[in-house]
């Protein structure tokens, strides 16, 4: 027995010391099992070293986790802290509450901005108070400077003043400012601690900031705005550029509704069947509110793409440089990448220190200087005084009155002489000459004794407002932001007129208030990049940080941008590409609102916030100049549309008067550094007809070339139809995508080869290029060269154009290098290499190497040839898979089983005129369905059956319709074979008819065969049957697989974007086939989704 108390009985254990009972290390490891739990502790620390990766969950990380936290002791600190990591991770994985929600009410803007913030609704809701940014503890002077004596000592501009802006900014960056500046502040008149706009950058300068403001500028039909109208009245008394840049929004919004309302994603806005006139009614009020609404979605998705990329990049002046780096807040920072989460989706509530903050006055032009005193003396009632004698209370009277005279009909508006059209619309030829004036238009700086003296009574009555406020000193705002407090007036602004004012009017910087003290400092130096807008310091500090909170708290911008809610079309319209000046979008704004009216390369418009001449010094520095159209803007002239036939007949065989218009755009794609104009399609002269006649006298030689084609591409075709078909279930019916898994395979290597470009394969192993690559390469630069007729996506298509050409031009280059080099060097050179000949004798690629050796022996260089050979593959691409599904979709659609029928019974006769019989079927499906079109541009003034054409007309001959002509092809409207050529001209007439034109209709011919074999191919059922085309203005457009690209014209490009891949094992007869017709033309693409089931008819 000891002297010791003893350990009293516990029966809840409450007397124990946890901490004192818990396990170290050492008995954990051999509670665990060194060896059976090393495995999983490997797996574990290597997971930790890996902070930032996504977890592999085929590793079974948290499983394992759990293994070895269950095999631990319950006294064991690494239990614990095990079990706490599991609960934190699991935990952290979900938000915590949700911050995105299900249901139109959220998934559309308020239109006063409530529930941005779902949880707090009224957060920067329209109508609610100011925040406060920075406290004000300082007791600064009892009596204050009078405003006007401020406004006159250390604001007044005089023309001594005015500095222009170091870096050349254009008018059009301080038109945007303005639109911010009234997009989220609009102090309400009774009490000024309202403001009557949202926290949010929502555009309600062209939408307003309530139901009331919405429905007046809105036609309630089809999600359109009224023509050319926008809510924002107090913009009238602005610049004029800056209501023209509303309109764009306006005529931008009304394009996005249209394209919405006709690609119609997902039955998305379909109206149901309706009994009475009141549920249609309300059919339609829905229809138009989603439409309108997700157009809204997209165009602040422009809106804040245009804020970010040129705005932000402007004030940043990273334009001044090659960088594709832009301040982007949206960008997802995690726990997981960055070791703390970053907030977004918010929410957000502007300050009355960033109402004053934005007052940019200081920067407004001389010319616009001029236009803002010139309205104002045409608004006030006293003409003797001058703007700056008026009293605030003067002021405030005829400005009172002049917003009396506005219409209340914003549709009805009109602004600085200009007038509306019957239709409603101002001309375009006013407002892009007010544009091109604006970007031609420099800016002015910051700084003291900046602002105009026609904004007097306007600065006079900020000054007051901030006092009202109670709001902090400058020096405490700069304190708020972790800035150096300004310690002398000079460190405010190093002027010594300035300093010393500033001494006598404030005694000490601490005293000196922020509102003007903020545009009083001076503006930051330009720095190439860093620094554009040269703002005050304080100033250029905070807008950033206010920016950033603009658009990362904003739910619509961050969490809830995605293209569920915005479309996938929607989001890919209004998307940045880096490619392009570093993501800017301003240039698409302009495309959409004046179509034809620049160049797609316009100088004038890729980078409007700076001025024309800085675009050009710019473009000098960085080497880029020769990329961009000097040319100012014109009127776009409306093309001559041709559908006689004996008229296009006539234009197409007069190679004088009217020339072939694609050499501009192939040289464009290096411009100065490669010239094309030898190419057969790049003219209409004695060299283009000479490579024409050579090519095609070595090409079309044989007589077994055509059969060499259709071996080729049948061969093909079978092949990826065993590799590629999909068995679905018992019953054997099986989908294969008939146009990504064979037509578009066959097209590539039937021109990869045929033309020996370095396609990798059987008999070119060592190839770099694969055929989606080589496919991809091609239609780019087709895109580019012989169909961009999209000026809003033309720039980013010629940099895609330039990359593929690149690639086409260094690789057919080696092909054609060791296809002329013959004799002992190429055997020796092979055997070095480690390399075989792989060509096999009378192969499709061994008569492309014939090509190649014809035409160097015709005296060529291996660069001539292989410019030849990669051109004329791009002119063939697309063209024949364009060809085959327009044919099929004819034969496969309601009522043509039985022209479909006689074609499987011939194909399945094995008769030796087939082929022959084939091309009939071919050539009238064509003649039936084509759009086919050719280009031409007048040279010189001709009549043509009537037709007036005067020298640099754009001549569309469309020739589908042509070969429908009643006075050329009797019967148009009748299926009939064996019709005479001329009733067939879709691959054009005379000395640019089509060179490919056998090859691609023995290339059709042939696919036709192999598909014809699958008995009872028919379309699949719903959306996965419809060839879905959409019509956007004069032109027919298609879809690709995911409904986010267009293209306007199918028969001439060829654009394919994957579907979903189904497999089975074709080889088994008996087997059933769905088809999904994919078809693509041009960029960015489409695609006809058209599936097709079937029961092959006999086995390949």
């Amino acid at each position: 027995m000891t002297d010791a108390l003893e350990e009293k009985y516990d029966v809840n254990g409450a007397y124990g010391d946890p901490k004192a009972l818990t396990t170290g290390l050492l008995q954990d490891l051999r509670h665990v099992g060194i060896k059976g739990g090393r495995k999983n502790l490997f797996t574990l620390l290597k997971l930790a070293t890996q902070k930032g990766q996504p977890v592999d969950d085929k590793l079974m990380t948290m499983e394992k986790l759990i293994a070895i936290t269950a095999a631990l002791s319950p006294s064991s600190k690494s239990r614990k802290r095990l079990s706490h990591t599991i609960v934190r991770t699991l935990w952290d994985s979900l938000e915590h509450p949700p911050k995105s929600y299900l249901g139109e009410k959220f998934q559309y803007r308020m239109p006063d901005g409530s529930y941005n913030n779902i949880l707090v609704p009224h957060l920067g809701k329209a109508g609610t108070p100011y925040a406060r940014t920075s406290r004000a503890t300082k007791k600064l002077h009892g009596v204050r400077p009078d405003p006007g004596l401020l406004f006159d000592l250390l604001m007044s501009r005089d023309d001594k003043s005015f500095k222009e802006n170091p870096a050349g900014i254009s008018s059009v960056l301080f038109y945007h400012a303005t639109i911010i500046v009234h997009d989220i502040f609009r102090t309400n008149r009774k009490d000024t601690n309202i403001s009557d706009t949202s926290s949010y950058l929502d555009l309600a300068p062209l939408y307003g900031s309530s139901l009331e403001d919405q429905l007046k500028v809105r036609t309630m039909s089809s999600g359109l705005l009224k023509p050319d109208t926008f809510h924002e009245k107090r913009l009238l008394a602005q610049p004029p550029g800056i209501n023209v840049m509303l309109i764009m929004y306006n005529r931008f919004h009304n394009y996005v509704a249209d394209v919405l309302l006709k690609i119609n994603e997902n039955g998305r806005f379909s109206l149901p069947h309706t009994r009475t006139k009141e549920e249609k009614e309300q059919a339609l009020a829905k229809q138009d509110n989603d439409l309108f609404q997700t157009a809204r979605l997209i165009v602040g998705g422009l809106y804040i793409n245009i804020c970010l990329h040129d705005y932000l990049r402007g004030l940043t002046n990273t334009h001044h440089s090659s960088s594709t780096w832009t301040l982007d807040p949206r960008v997802e920072i995690t726990k997981q990448y960055d070791g703390e989460d970053l907030e977004r989706g918010c929410g957000n509530q502007v300050s009355a220190e960033f109402n004053l903050l934005y007052r940019f006055h200081s920067i407004i032009s001389k010319r616009d200087e001029k236009w803002l005193e010139q309205f104002l003396n045409s608004i006030l009632p006293d003409k003797t005084k001058h703007i700056s004698e008026l009293s605030p209370s003067e002021f405030f009277q005829a400005f009172l009155k002049y917003e009396a005279s506005i219409d209340p009909d914003p549709s009805k508006r009109e602004f600085d002489g200009l007038k509306r059209g019957p239709d409603g619309k101002f001309k375009d030829e006013d407002l892009v000459n007010i544009m091109t004036s604006a970007m031609e238009d420099p800016a002015g700086l910051f700084g003291s004794k900046m602002v105009p003296k026609a904004l007097r009574v306007v600065e006079i009555l900020g000054i007051l407002q901030a006092r009202k406020w109670g709001l902090a000193s400058l020096n405490e705002f700069r304190h708020f932001f972790g800035l150096k407090k300004h310690e002398t007036m000079e460190d405010i602004n190093p002027d010594p007129e300035i300093s010393a004012l500033l001494r006598n009017l404030y005694d000490h910087p601490d005293m000196v208030e922020l509102y003007p003290g903020l545009f009083v400092e001076d503006a930051k130096p330009r720095m190439d990049p860093g620094c554009g807008g040269c703002p005050p310091y304080t100033v250029g500090r905070a807008v950033f940080s206010d920016a950033v909170v603009l658009v990362r708290s904003d739910r619509f911008y961050t969490i809830d941008y995605t293209a569920a809610n915005l479309t996938n079309w929607g989001i890919q319209e209004v998307q940045q590409d880096y490619k392009v000046l570093g993501g800017s979008m301003f240039y698409r704004l302009f495309q959409r609102a004046f179509p034809g009216w620049y160049p797609y390369n316009s100088l004038h418009i890729m980078q409007p916030m700076f001025t024309w001449k800085m675009n050009k010094q710019i473009a000098e520095e960085i080497g880029t100049l020769k990329l961009y159209s000097l040319k100012g803007p014109k009127n776009p002239t409306a093309p001559i549309i041709l559908t006689k036939h004996s008229t296009i007949i006539q234009v197409l065989k007069d190679q004088t008067s009217f020339r072939v218009p694609w050499l501009p755009a192939l040289n464009d794609l290096f411009p100065g550094k490669k010239d094309y104009s030898a190419f057969m399609l790049s003219g209409d002269g004695p060299e283009n007809s000479k490579q024409r006649t050579l090519l095609q006298s070595i090409m079309y030689g044989p007589d077994e070339f055509t059969k060499l084609i259709s071996e080729f591409v049948t061969a093909t075709a079978k092949k990826s139809l065993e590799l590629e078909g999909f068995k679905m279930n018992t019953d054997n019916l099986c989908q294969i995508d008939v146009i990504r898994d064979i037509a578009i395979p066959a097209c590539s290597r039937l021109i990869g080869d045929l033309f020996y470009l370095d396609l990798k394969g059987l008999q070119n192993p060592h190839g770099t290029l694969t055929t989606k690559e080589l496919y991809k390469h091609l239609l780019n630069v087709r895109v580019w060269g012989f169909n961009n007729n999209d000026p809003g996506l033309a720039f980013i298509r010629r940099i895609l154009a330039q990359e593929g050409a690149s690639v086409l031009t260094k690789t057919t280059k080696a092909s054609v290098k060791k296809a002329v080099t013959n004799g002992l060097y190429t055997n020796l050179s092979t055997l070095l290499k480690g390399r075989q000949n792989h060509i096999k004798l009378g192969s499709l690629r061994w008569y492309g190497q014939h090509i190649v050796r014809q035409l160097s022996a015709n005296g060529l260089s291996c660069d001539e040839i292989a410019e030849i050979m990669w051109l004329t593959g791009v002119a063939g691409v697309g063209v024949p898979v364009s060809l085959f599904a327009e044919v099929l979709q004819f034969y496969l659609q309601p009522g043509n089983e039985e022209l479909w029928d006689k074609i499987q019974d011939l194909v399945a006769s094995n008769d030796p005129t087939t082929d022959s019989v084939l091309k009939q079927y071919v050539l009238e499906a064509q003649r039936m369905v084509s759009t086919q079109r050719n280009l031409r541009v007048c040279a010189s003034d001709r009549t043509i059956d009537g037709h007036k054409f005067c020298k640099g007309d754009t001549v569309i001959c469309l020739l589908g319709p042509a070969c429908k002509d009643a006075d050329a092809v009797p019967d148009p409207k009748t299926f009939k074979l064996g019709r005479p050529s001329n009733a067939y001209i879709h691959f054009g007439y005379g000395v640019h008819e089509c060179l490919g034109r056998e090859i691609a209709l023995t290339y059709c011919v042939s696919l036709l065969k192999v598909v014809a074999s699958l008995k009872n191919l028919r379309p699949a059922p719903g959306e996965m049957g419809v060839l879905k085309t959409v019509t956007i203005g004069a032109e027919r457009c298609y879809l690709d697989d995911t409904w986010t690209n267009l293209t306007f014209d199918p028969t001439s490009k060829a654009d394919f974007f994957p579907t979903p891949s189904y497999r089975t094992n074709e080889s088994q007869p008996g087997n059933c086939i769905t088809k999904d017709l994919g078809e693509a033309r041009g960029d960015p693409d489409l695609v006809f989704k058209l599936k097709w089931k079937s029961q092959r008819k006999s086995t390949l």
